[in-house]
């Protein structure tokens, strides 16, 4: 007995500062920020696949295709590029007809990307070596690099946190509050930046081809944005 009435004061405390922080008067807000940019990288991405009856002819095609692309890159010159290769596989070269299938030999696929860091000059030159050194289809899509993203996330959040600011002290404002303070912020870094929207540029290209031009590239800025939450406090008279 006396234990329970040792307790019931506490649970009674803790009742009331459960209840108080449940009545705390609050502002929330949501704060935004966005900055247009323009690409400052672009990707070259191709698929280059094989057929032949036998696996070790169709790899070895494969190979030699990708070489071929890989040394035309380098006798351009441009040292600011990445070559990628993945997506490496081989699968029968299987052919349905009137709901039955018969093998014919074998297909060789890989994925090849190119990243650019120079938009302008380089990329042409990039882009003219391919078309001489093979035969096949690409696209090319302009985006913001990682480090240009990073260079941005401080003031993009410096923004976002003022943005809240302004906005809570509208309300305030408005709502005749004469006293308003940060009371909690919520923010999640790594997930502050929109997905980026490329613009995607598809071309054909023919090795033989005496009348060819350099492209032209007229990539769009892209949006990074940010958001943050920011709870205020004020004395409720």
């Amino acid at each position: 007995m006396k234990n329970l009435l040792f307790l019931l004061p506490l649970m009674l405390l803790a009742t009331l500062v459960v209840a108080q922080q449940q009545t705390i008067p609050s502002i929330d807000v949501d704060g935004a920020s966005e900055i247009k940019v323009m690409p400052d990288e672009a990707t070259i991405q191709m698929n280059v696949r094989e057929l032949k009856m036998k696996v070790a002819d169709a790899t070895n095609a494969l190979n030699k295709k990708t070489k071929a692309i890989e040394d035309a890159l380098k006798k351009t010159g441009v040292k600011d590029y990445k070559f990628i290769v993945d997506n490496y596989y081989v699968n029968i070269n299987r052919i349905y007809t009137r709901g039955s299938s018969k093998d014919s030999g074998y297909v060789a696929s890989q994925n090849i990307k190119v990243i650019v860091q120079n938009t302008d000059r380089d990329l042409v030159k990039l882009i003219e070596a391919i078309s001489t050194s093979s035969d096949l289809s690409y696209n090319v899509s302009f985006g913001i690099s990682e480090k240009q993203r990073k260079s941005y996330q401080e003031k993009l959040l410096e923004l976002a946190l003022q943005d809240a600011q302004r906005k809570a002290d509208i309300i305030a404002k408005t709502m005749r509050i004469e006293s308003i303070r940060v009371h909690r912020v919520n923010y999640s870094s790594g997930a502050s930046f929109q997905p980026m929207e490329y613009r995607m540029e598809s071309m054909m290209v023919k090795a033989t081809a005496d009348d060819r031009v350099e492209p032209t590239f007229n990539p769009q800025e892209q949006t990074l944005s940010d958001r943050v939450n920011v709870s205020f406090t004020f004395i409720d008279k």
